[in-house]
């Protein structure tokens, strides 16, 4: 299939095209509803500036490793809720305090907006500056697009129709009841971003209740009430630096809803009721029943994971669990863009997910079921670009490595492609970094299953990992390459 050569300008392009807008500023505010707990956080000194009153209840905090909620909050007559945004402190962090990272000299940024019934965003700003979004009435969807090496998940949360499916940023924003409105959101980031900094985020709800700050995926907002989100601030923060705005108080709500760790180190989960599901913490995925986190071997949902024996995480990578296979099946979410390598589990047939690559197609790439029939260790694509660990699936559709310049050698990447794997898209062919693509190669036989399916709804069965380490704009190789290791 037909690639387009993809040069560092254009990636950059690609990464920095995004539309941003700006909410106005906000003033600076001296209290929260954390009042009652300011001596468990490291809030900085107050100022004596009179601000309006915000609503308050009763502080509940089951024990220190999980976060605090407010509860009772009875909602204030005559409210004037553009007052309490104004000065709930959602532009105390400034603009951050992330630099220009060492390696590509960019500065990592997130616009989220929060968007209507009608896919209209209501308001919206970025990680960057003070400003924050503020949408009175209320919102229905909320949407993030970033700028530098990373990748964001988020979700919403309303009464009637529950947690929304994970959504990756670029993403379209979650599907929810046009007739209810968010009321807690959890946001997480992964990836060099994630690796460098620390995204916190900070909201205030329609009765005036202003919330702390929540962390790396915690759960923010409101669980059991009928209020909802009306303002909303992100930002990152570089994890060298102490943050010190308040971050203990995230919910209103009798109970706390999310993961924490408990005195033993170990990943729990904390509900009103006892949680089945997926949770995710610092991007390991865990899976509970009943409120007790699962381990070893586990049929769930039509798969069959193992999850860590000591920590109950996913383990992403089950060659060193299994050893290689004598047969895989190959799946991909073109929505996702995400390649699953599905070992097979006897009769229940290919419903071990094996190994998770991220990975890039195209806007031709078809949907269908399919078998690998002939490979080629290197291949011309067109105009000098050039492609390695190739695997046909479809007439001119292939399996292969990121793109190599002017001619089939290792040491001729184009470094854009690595760096920015999700943007960098091919014409229709699934590309993957040298390493994972030469596992493709070596390890599949010929007439293996490619089965390519689009579904934003369905993640599959494991969250895939984001780049971690960008290499130099001028590297030529890519550090996964089983050829190049050592250089």
């Amino acid at each position: 299939m037909h690639l387009k050569r993809i040069s560092l300008a254009f990636a950059s392009a690609l990464v920095f095209s995004a539309s941003f807008t700006s909410a106005a500023s906000a003033a600076t505010v001296r209290r929260n509803v954390t009042a009652s707990v300011a001596e468990e956080t490291s809030a900085p000194a107050e100022n004596t500036d009179p601000v309006p009153a915000t609503a308050t209840g009763d502080v509940v905090t089951a024990n220190e490793y999980i976060p605090s909620t407010v509860n009772n909050v009875p909602m204030p007559e005559n409210l004037d809720l553009d007052s309490v945004v104004a000065n709930a402190g959602l532009s105390n962090v400034g603009d951050g305090n992330t630099n220009p990272e060492p390696v590509l000299g960019e500065t990592q940024m997130v616009h989220f907006g929060l968007w209507n019934t009608a896919d209209q965003e209501i308001s919206g700003a970025e990680t960057n500056n003070s400003a924050y979004a503020y949408a009175k009435e209320g919102f229905n969807k909320l949407y993030l697009n970033h700028s530098g090496i990373g990748r964001y998940y988020y979700r919403t949360y309303n009464m009637n129709s529950g947690w929304s499916t994970w959504m990756n940023s670029k993403e379209t924003a979650p599907i929810t009841d046009p007739a209810n409105k968010v009321q807690a959101v959890q946001i997480r980031v992964k990836g060099y971003t994630g690796v460098r900094s620390d995204l916190y985020y900070k909201a205030v709800l329609n009765d005036g209740t202003v919330l702390d700050w929540a962390k790396n995926g915690q759960t923010l907002g409101t669980i059991g009430t009928d209020r909802y989100i009306v303002a909303l601030k992100l930002t990152l923060w570089d994890k060298q630096t102490e943050f010190t705005q308040p971050t203990k108080v995230l919910m209103e709500a009798p109970v706390y809803e999310g993961t924490y760790v408990d005195a033993e180190g170990q990943v729990q989960y904390s509900s009103a009721n006892a949680y089945t599901g997926w949770a995710f913490y610092n991007n390991d995925q865990y899976y509970f029943l009943n409120g007790a986190k699962q381990k070893g071997w586990q049929y769930i949902d039509g798969y069959k994971y193992y999850l860590d024996e000591n920590t109950g995480a996913v383990v992403r990578d089950l060659e060193p669990v299994m050893g290689l296979q004598d047969s895989y099946e190959i799946r991909y979410n073109k929505a996702t863009m995400t390649m699953y390598i599905m070992a097979k589990d006897g009769a229940n047939g290919y419903v071990i997910p094996y190994k998770t690559f991220m990975s890039t197609d195209g806007p031709a790439t078809p949907v269908g079921t399919f078998k690998t029939y002939v490979k080629y260790r290197w291949k011309i694509m067109h105009d000098n670009i050039y492609c390695q660990f190739l695997s046909r699936f479809k007439d001119g559709y292939i399996i292969h490595s990121l793109i190599y310049l002017d001619k089939g050698d290792p040491n001729k990447l184009d470094a854009s492609t690595y760096n920015y794997i999700d943007d960098a898209r091919s014409d229709g062919c699934l590309r993957l970094r040298a390493g994972d693509a030469a596992w493709v190669y070596y390890n599949t036989k010929i007439n293996t299953p490619v089965i390519v399916y689009d579904d934003p709804a369905d993640k599959g069965p494991v969250e895939k990992d984001a780049i971690e380490q960008p290499i130099q704009a001028n590297q030529t190789y890519d550090p996964t390459d089983p050829l190049m290791q050592g250089s």
